[in-house]
């Protein structure tokens, strides 16, 4: 579409062009007859899909409509570069700012109707204050059209210190104040105003992007368990079958069997006792308990051998002195 520009180009290579008109047209043709098929009830509740209908069944009327017909709609050629805009279905980012922008339609609507209301209001006062027919600024300030124009100007900060030069020459001194409160407004206040506003919803859009995705990422996880479920539930079933047969001698031989059958990044997901969270936490915190009962009880025969180590000498003392008693009196 961009070499159809240049004219002796598009002369010179008309035949290819046409080619690849149809031949793009062909494409985007099969996949919508593909996601259709797939889903007719989804397709029609995604925005993008919607668009993409819209602007393929605009490319058929265009390319099939009757050349005297082609003149006065001549508007329809204007369907073909917005082709270009179907990469945003392709890409998830993308997706994602342009759902955002959507999003902010109502919010910078409001935004545009403040700043509206405000340029009223300063349109009012430019064209009671600087567009007097006598001596004032008719080219800028004349009529409501040229104030907000002007004003217009001034939002974007383009050329404002010209407008300010040609007024201070028709001697308006409280223009500076005027324009330099509006520019503060308009441009400072209600930009920023704007920009807040696309940042809020293109963070919250965000956001559910990244939940979907985490969303559809457990789906495939779950899938994949249930897949790994009942491929080792067949292995078992096959295996109990074969082990029926007598095909082997034992069952530990048939479950090293069934190892064998198992891949190294297969998940064995365990439904037993043994193998719960919570079971393991509580077993954990009996260990604790028990490490600490034998301490205890640790600390209290070291006590108790202590205690009666003491009683022994006390009670060899006791001998000792009464022997040594009997020995001196007989």
């Amino acid at each position: 579409m961009a070499l159809e520009t240049d004219y002796q180009m598009n002369i010179k290579f008309y035949s290819f062009f046409n080619v690849a008109e149809q031949f793009f047209l062909a494409v985007y043709t099969v996949e919508f007859l593909a996601k259709f098929y797939v889903d007719p009830v989804k397709y029609w509740k995604i925005g993008f899909n919607v668009f993409d209908f819209i602007v393929l069944s605009l490319s058929f009327i265009q390319r099939f409509l009757h050349q005297k017909y082609k003149r006065s709609m001549y508007w329809l050629h204007v369907v073909q570069p917005l082709r270009i805009l179907k990469t945003i279905s392709f890409i998830d980012g993308l997706q994602v700012l342009s759902t955002a922008l959507v999003s902010t339609l109502k919010s910078v609507f409001y935004v545009l109707f403040l700043l509206f209301l405000l340029m009223m209001v300063f349109a009012l006062i430019g064209y009671y204050f600087y567009g007097r027919q006598d001596e004032g600024d008719q080219k800028n300030w004349g009529n409501l059209r040229s104030a907000f124009f002007t004003l217009f100007s001034l939002v974007t900060l383009d050329g404002w210190t010209d407008l300010q030069a040609e007024t201070d020459k028709l001697g308006f001194i409280s223009s500076r104040i005027f324009i330099i409160g509006f520019i503060l407004l308009g441009c400072f206040l209600f930009f920023n105003l704007f920009i807040g506003v696309v940042i809020i919803n293109i963070r919250e859009t965000t956001k559910e992007f990244n939940k979907g995705v985490q969303a559809e990422r457990e789906t495939i996880l779950i899938q994949k368990k249930q897949a790994i479920l009942q491929r080792q539930e067949s292995h078992i079933t096959n295996l109990m079958e074969k082990q029926k047969t007598s095909q082997f001698e034992s069952f530990s031989e048939m479950v090293e069997k069934f190892k064998q059958t198992l891949r190294h990044d297969d998940y064995v997901l365990m439904d037993d006792l043994s193998s719960s969270l919570s079971f393991i936490d509580i077993y954990l915190a009996s260990l604790d308990e028990q490490d600490n009962t034998l301490y205890k009880l640790q600390q209290l025969y070291f006590e108790t051998a202590y205690v009666l180590g003491n009683l022994l000498e006390v009670d060899r003392y006791q001998e000792r002195a009464e022997k040594k008693d009997v020995d001196e009196n007989p």
